[in-house]
């Protein structure tokens, strides 16, 4: 007899309410044949675009063009997520798309654990081109913390670690460091704020710890810091000077005999799947496994 109780489900109020639409790609002018690439997600709680992983399935309905239909798709893709950066909800009411080829499908309420969450089961559920167990277990698995994973930062403790190795190596460095980490001031974040740890004259970086405790609340915080990473960039390619974007993952070495087995599968999953994400957002993820190995490479990227 299978034993329930109400603990195992998450209660009404802490479920993040959104509206979503599916993303829908007709690379053949006058076809009917389209596919579903991406279900865009808008809410209180911000926005989150969850793109197809398996475009490569592309080439076995397109074969020699198939180069030009990935990337058209991945072309929009960029487009809509630029637009509901800008727009949010709005950019799903009221639908411009830059490129023709392109439609959103009816648009929808849904409830979940996350935006990503919406967004990774409905993409699992309509789209052939979406491998749902590189994302969708992640955030499945039952280690899910939402208040974590969702809009509100944990207090994760490797930024203020961080400063304190550069201020002891280079007095003055601490002032690129975020005003947070500086006052240790716990972080909340508003639906549209960006949240950078630090911004050097060379270097930008945001700060994640991949712990295998909570992987999943760690995997959408990592989320969370590229994106934040990826609006800072863009704003910035406008400007005169471009600085390095990085994000740095913390994460335990693999050979740590306080992990299990599958603990470390698990980790090595989890940090494959936000390398592609970072490489999708030709963004540089880079895992370090200690303190002093990630103040060292700050302190080479500033360098004078």
């Amino acid at each position: 007899m299978i034993s329930l109780n109400a603990n195992q489900f998450p209660s009404a109020e802490r479920l993040q309410k959104a509206v979503w639409a599916p993303v829908l790609f007709r690379p053949i002018l006058g076809s009917p044949e389209q596919f579903v690439i991406g279900i865009a997600v808008a809410g209180a709680g911000g926005i989150h675009l969850e793109r197809a992983n398996q475009l490569a399935r592309l080439r076995c309905v397109f074969a020699d063009q198939s180069v030009v239909a990935i990337l058209a798709a991945e072309a929009n893709l960029n487009a809509i997520e630029s637009d509901l950066l800008n727009r949010s909800i709005a950019a799903l009411t009221d639908f411009k798309p830059l490129f023709s080829g392109v439609a959103l499908g009816d648009i929808r309420e849904a409830e979940g654990l996350s935006l990503q969450q919406i967004g990774a089961s409905w993409m699992a559920a309509m789209s052939s081109l979406y491998d749902r167990r590189s994302v969708l277990q992640l955030v499945e698995r039952g280690d899910f913390d939402l208040d974590a994973a969702a809009n509100r930062e944990t207090a994760d403790r490797l930024p203020a670690l961080v400063l304190d190795y550069i201020k002891g190596k280079r007095p003055g460095l601490d002032r690129c460091f975020s005003e947070d980490i500086r006052e240790s001031r716990h972080r909340r974040r508003n639906a549209h704020g960006v949240i950078i740890d630090f911004a050097g004259s060379r270097f930008v970086a945001n700060f994640g710890t991949l712990a295998a405790s909570k992987l999943t609340a760690s995997v959408g915080r990592i989320k969370m810091r590229l994106w934040d990473l990826k609006v800072d960039r863009d704003g910035e390619q406008e400007g005169l000077a471009e600085r390095e974007h990085e994000m740095i993952v913390q994460y335990p070495k693999r050979n740590d005999p306080q992990l299990t087995a599958n603990q470390v599968e698990r980790m090595e999953e989890a940090l494959n799947e936000l390398e592609k994400q970072a490489d999708q957002e030709q963004l540089r993820l880079r895992p370090l496994n200690t303190v002093e190995e990630i103040g060292e490479h700050i302190l080479r990227k500033e360098a004078a």
